[in-house]
């Protein structure tokens, strides 16, 4: 009886056992022969691998991405259910203007970067795979001179386009008028980059809402950003004398849109604007700091709305209720539910640490650590540590990339 070979087996046999490879051990597996490098870049086999890695994710995985690199030039995977678990380091390939990194977004694997430092934010951008150990520098615009000026600002977002598949980057320019309002007469410039054209473009006509907004989220094929909340200014509990708006962004239609917060989430943000857009459920969500439910109560509750939208109706439904002892900011939660909150020590403001906090109330601390950081980062950052709760392995980015994004489907 002859032997058999590895390449005896059924091509579907092949592929099976392919799938369940790490990685990295799939990206080594292109360099054995032409047949396994044409396979691991066949079209079914491509979309069969991200769908297995979005299934069989660490479920509490945290990527944790240093405000610094001059303090830490590496980004670590860390288990939310044991914080002293190390799942994976990831050395920082590339360095800012500042030394000082902020997470926009992460899209299957791919995140998306830039400089937290807000004179230098959103101008120069940074796509990185870390399981790949890709990247690449996006420094040209459409609107290079207005980025070039620094009283400008920008906001960014990240997605998919599950149609064309393609990912994109919007950038939004807010150009200072006459009167040096940003807001003011001078409707915000767009672009969009294109991953597959490699190429920045200008959107025509926009219709960008004249929205003052913060950090955002990519959820099923859009991109939702928060108005900013800044001090209540009326009896009726509402800012800027109307409800709070979400402005959103759909990476295939490129139109933009918005929508109203119901009356008792605006007067929430406006008693406490402590607040973060988040994905849970494949839905969008909103942790907002709230009130104790009862006078006298010392914890303070942290509550997890999701939007649901039906027949162009927006609901939002109150899903968790987490209580702390300590403030802090909320960062992500995971996919089973677990809040990743920043808490500052009332002991000594100058340490935080990383708090992951479950249904079920128990409190996992990451550690204390200096909060304050180099003295680029201004103090009134909130945020200092760039988490995803959502990070997976992919081949985006990959050499090869253009053929690997062509066909994959998510």
């Amino acid at each position: 009886m002859s032997a058999t070979s590895f390449d005896d087996l059924p091509p579907e046999t092949i592929m099976e056992i392919l799938l369940r490879l790490p990685l990295k051990d799939l990206v080594r597996s292109t360099s054995v022969n032409k047949t396994w490098y044409s396979l691991i870049n066949y079209p079914s086999f491509i979309s069969s691998q991200i769908s297995r890695s979005i299934c069989h994710s660490h479920d509490n995985a945290l990527l944790i991405i240093p405000p610094s690199t001059s303090l830490q030039k590496d980004c670590s995977l860390f288990s939310a259910q044991t914080s002293s678990t190390l799942i994976e380091k990831f050395d920082i390939p590339f360095e800012t203007k500042t030394r000082t990194l902020k997470l926009i977004a992460q899209v299957h694997g791919m995140l998306l970067i830039t400089d937290l430092q807000t004179d230098y934010a959103s101008r120069e951008l940074y796509l990185w795979n870390p399981y790949v150990k890709r990247h690449r520098v996006l420094v040209s615009s459409c609107y290079k001179k207005h980025l070039d000026n620094l009283e400008t600002t920008c906001a960014l977002g990240m997605g998919f386009d599950k149609v064309m598949n393609d990912y994109k980057i919007v950038r939004i320019i807010y150009v200072e008028d006459d009167q040096g309002e940003l807001l003011g007469d001078v409707a915000p410039k767009v672009e969009i980059f294109s991953l597959t054209e490699n190429v920045w473009r200008k959107i025509k006509n926009p219709g960008v809402p004249r929205l003052d907004i913060e950090d955002g989220v990519f959820v099923d094929g859009c991109y939702y950003w928060l108005e900013r909340n800044y001090a209540i200014v009326d009896d009726t509990s509402t800012c800027h004398g109307h409800k709070l708006r979400i402005m959103s962004f759909d990476f295939h239609s490129e139109l933009f849109g918005e929508f109203n917060l119901p009356d008792d989430l605006s007067q929430i943000l406006a008693r406490n604007p402590i607040n973060k857009l988040m994905r849970f459920e494949d839905s969008l969500a909103l942790c907002v700091l709230d009130e104790p439910l009862n006078k006298g109560d010392s914890g303070l509750p942290y509550c997890i709305w999701l939007m649901r939208q039906e027949n162009g109706v927006v609901t939002w439904t109150l899903r968790f209720r987490y209580v702390l002892e300590e403030c802090g900011y909320p960062l992500a939660i995971t996919k089973s539910g677990t809040l990743v909150i920043e808490l500052f020590c009332s002991k000594n403001p100058g340490l935080a640490s990383i708090v992951f906090c479950n249904q079920s109330m128990i409190h996992q601390d990451h550690g204390f650590r200096e909060c304050m950081g180099p003295v680029e980062i201004s103090t009134w950052v909130f945020n200092l540590s760039t988490v995803d709760t959502s990070f997976r392995e992919s081949l985006i980015l990959y050499e090869g990339g253009k053929s690997l994004l062509k066909y994959a489907k998510y």
